[in-house]
């Protein structure tokens, strides 16, 4: 006979690679897996695969896996160091962050305002820039990477998933570094804490760590060792957050805006590339060939380059050398290959300028002209680190980009113009030298047309000499930087990482005069900086970095503002017992209507005989802050009709194999009995039933003594329903989550899981009454011919949504799961 359970067992399915984490998604029937070979694996209910990634480099695992609150993002945190945010609708990386050292420990929390408040952005507007800057048009795919997953609408401007989140979220991630990364939305570090060691401790690596729910305060474990000592002891510390929550408005205003410039930096990054690919090396193929043949005139001694091309021009008549050159280097077919090469690059290099380049650099100094307008309101926003002055420098470096562009422009326009005369008649001219007759409209040349070659001529032949000077040919093909040879190209030397080699001259323009010329307004904030000999590329790179700067300042001051209220050790280890197989097991959560912080540990590695429960008010200040805790065994558990288990098959005591919260009541434990079979039983401890005067006030910057606290054998308060015995498997661990009503143990193999439905009794329960209710309105449906409506099966792939409360519709979870994600 089955055990009577609330919990159903929906499907035992087979994984290909070994399972390492495990995470089901607050809104979503999805869950996220990562494996030993470092792919992170999304997976339905159903267990179809949805889409898996592989690992960002060789030898890289996924070391913390944790879901953005509305279920839309996951972040894998990676031994390398990096943090992806990926969308799970086609895997897409969002964003990428770099922290120091492995990634120990993540968790994503949303602000939660007080119960019977309702989240506005006031006293602020919402951020209204759609209104005043032009849409951004996405980039072409030619040169991009292919996602995976069907397409979907590109919002360039919200290509981070940014523009419908409301409450402040923040992203809390241990590092290598044993810093504490607090990242709003994922996308913006807001704070960058340096934990400090107590009792002359070396910190060796964060455990986990939260921030309550109402941002007052932060919680870590951490690991730390002693010098001189062969112990590692484990300490759970708080710090104060109250900065967070007495400015989350300005907080989020702030991580939005600077998400946005992080958008924006992200798609000039991707059109400066498409203008690097754009740009052909066929271009440099009539440099290479007229300085080839400058060395043969050398050689010989004749006259230059220029005035061969100039007697020819005035004369009709050619030297031998430069006939020669035309009918047999260049060519009548060589000319029409590389005319047509620079007029096509040439255009779609102008095309990314125009309606890509030029469009966001002025968007971006757009939104740091905003910044800036924040950081002068110091009560709001400088109390939070934004500095006007660095953040000027950005602004100013941004402009000049911006001159840069339109100066870029100018080039490609002057030199499609150029090139087209230059290349039209020397196409006549070649034509004429082989006895063919060239087409009427290319044979005619005016005055005007004469004098326009002669000034390219001028400006791109007549610097270039060979009479006094012996230079080999790698020093003329651009080996050597004391003597240019002929540039004829000029628009490849701005998509290098150095200064250009032909800056358009800029001495007769009667703006740069005036300017040189007035000491007092040469420096004024609101004339941008002609930057006349650094290339595109090169003030990108001091935009990026002016940008990092400026905007990585918050992170640091806010990091500071958080002191540590208190510190208390919760056990120690010998180092002869730190192996592999160590492994305790942590859990924290908020309960928010209590405002309480739970910290739930085993005081030892898995399986363990019990577990520790800390709590603490979210909102105390340091000298009124109280840590009480309580002590968690599991000995016999309840027989169906409410009595103890006197079967002789049964145990009497059960070890601890993994803690997970189900919801900010429930505990779910994984246990296993302390016998010879080691069956595993799955059961969900309601902290309600632990009895208040159990738990015991912990001596504050002390130890977490267990013979001081209270001990509970919770086995008589777990109602029957509310457990499982998992019969023929050895379980490793497991994922829960209350929102979803879902669990998944992992077989010891870490090759196989149990996928549960938990409350699946009272779920039944409802689509009973549901369909009772609906069989005259079915009727209507058949008459009128609609669909049917039928409610999750086991076999649907359809993702199930989180419920509302009533009178209210999940859209956005709607329009998600009408949404194919194979």
């Amino acid at each position: 006979m089955p055990e009577e359970t609330a919990f159903r067992q929906m499907d035992e399915k087979h994984v290909s690679v070994e399972v390492e984490l495990m995470l089901w998604s607050p809104k979503f029937d999805l869950v996220a897996l990562s494996n030993v070979q470092g792919e992170v694996v999304l997976h339905r209910l159903s267990w179809q695969k949805v889409w898996s990634v592989p690992a960002p480099a060789e030898d890289v695992k996924a070391t913390a896996l944790s879901w953005r609150p509305d279920g839309k993002v996951l972040a894998a945190g990676y031994s390398c160091g990096k943090i992806h945010l990926y969308d799970i609708e086609n895997a897409q990386i969002l964003h990428s962050l770099e922290l120091k050292g492995e990634i120990t420990c993540m968790n994503w929390i949303s602000h939660t305002l007080p119960e019977g408040d309702v989240w506005s952005p006031d006293p602020y507007d919402e951020d209204n820039f759609n209104l005043f800057l032009p849409k951004l048009q996405p980039l072409s795919k030619s040169y991009g990477s292919v996602t995976k997953g069907p397409p979907v609408e590109e919002c360039v401007e919200d290509s981070k998933k940014l523009g419908d989140q409301k409450e402040l979220n923040l992203l809390v991630a241990g590092c290598g570094s044993c810093n504490l990364h607090l990242i709003a939305y994922g996308v913006y570090p807001v704070g960058v804490l340096a934990v400090s060691s107590p009792n002359d401790l070396q910190l060796v690596s964060i455990k986990s760590a939260t921030i309550s729910q109402d941002l007052q305060s932060l919680v870590l474990m951490g690991e730390f060792i002693k010098e001189g000592s062969d112990d590692n002891y484990y300490y759970v510390m708080t710090y104060d957050t109250t900065l967070f929550a007495s400015r989350h408005k300005e907080l989020r205003l702030l991580a939005l805006k600077c998400g946005q410039v992080a958008t924006l930096l992200g798609y000039l990054q991707s059109t400066v590339q498409q203008m690097s690919e754009a740009w052909e090396d066929i271009l440099m193929e009539m440099d290479s060939k007229l300085l080839y043949f400058a060395e043969e005139k050398k050689k010989k001694g004749t006259s230059t380059v220029s005035n061969d091309f100039l007697e020819l021009l005035m004369f009709g008549t050619p030297s031998v050398e430069l006939q020669a050159f035309l009918l047999h280097e260049l060519t009548e077919k060589g000319l029409k290959k590389l005319g047509h090469s620079i007029e096509t690059s040439y255009s779609n290099i102008q095309k990314l300028v125009v309606k890509h380049l030029q469009v966001v650099s002025q968007a971006i100094l757009y939104h740091l002209a905003e910044l800036k307008g924040m950081s002068e309101w110091f009560d709001k926003f400088g109390v939070l680190g934004m500095n006007t002055s660095s953040i000027q420098k950005a602004v100013t470096a941004v402009g000049s980009f911006v001159l840069k562009t339109s100066e870029l422009q100018q080039v490609i326009d002057d030199s499609i113009k150029n090139f087209k005369a230059f290349f039209r008649w020397l196409y006549v001219v070649i034509l004429r030298f082989s006895n063919e007759k060239p087409p009427a409209e290319l044979s005619k040349m005016t005055q005007h047309d004469i004098n326009f070659v002669a000034e390219f001529l001028r400006d791109n032949f007549a610097h270039f000499s060979l009479e006094d000077d012996d230079y080999s040919i790698e020093e003329l093909t651009g080996n050597a930087e004391s003597k240019p040879g002929f540039k004829l190209e000029k628009v490849g030397q701005y998509l290098k990482k150095e200064d250009l080699h032909y800056p358009p001259s800029i001495s007769g323009n009667p703006w740069t005069q005036y300017v040189r010329g007035s000491l007092h307004i040469k420096d004024n904030q609101i004339l941008y900086p002609v930057q006349n000999n650094k290339s595109l590329v090169q003030l990108q790179d001091v935009i990026e970095n002016s940008i990092e700067q400026a905007l990585s300042k918050p992170s640091l001051v806010i990091g500071e503002s958080l002191h540590c209220l208190s510190s208390l050790q919760l056990f120690d280890v010998s180092k002869g017992d730190q192996t592999d197989t160590f492994r305790p097991r942590f859990c924290q959560f908020t309960n928010v209507l209590t405002h309480m912080m739970y910290t739930v540990y085993t005081p030892g590695s898995v399986p363990c005989d019990q577990i520790i429960i800390l709590r603490q008010p979210t909102d105390a200040e340091g000298s009124k802050l109280k840590t009480d805790g309580v002590i968690i065994k599991v000995g016999m558990l309840l027989q169906a009709d409410g009595s103890m288990e006197t079967d002789s098959n049964r145990c009497g005591n059960h070890k601890i194999l993994d803690i997970g919260c189900y919801d900010e009541k429930t505990l779910s434990v994984l246990l296993i009995e302390d016998n010879e079979d080691q069956t595993p039983v799955l059961a969900q401890l309601h902290l309600g039933t632990i009895p208040e005067e159990m738990y015991k006030v912990v001596t504050p910057g002390g130890s977490v003594i267990e013979s001081d606290l209270g001990m509970v054998d919770v086995g008589p308060l777990i109602e029957h329903q509310c457990c499982r015995h998992l019969d023929n498997m050895k379980a490793h661990s497991f994922a829960v989550s209350g929102t979803r009503k879902t669990a998944t143990v992992l077989f010891s193999s870490r090759r196989r899981v149990r996928i549960f439905l938990m409350d699946a009794e009272e779920e039944e329960e409802e689509e009973e009454e549901d369909d009772e209710e609906e069989e005259e309105p079915e009727e209507t449906e058949a008459q009128s011919g609609e669909g049917d409506t039928s409610g999750v099966t086991e076999g649907d792939i359809q993702v199930r949504e989180t419920e509302e409360p009533e009178g209210q519709e999940n859209k956005e979870n709607d329009s998600f799961a009408s949404t194919s994600m194979e």
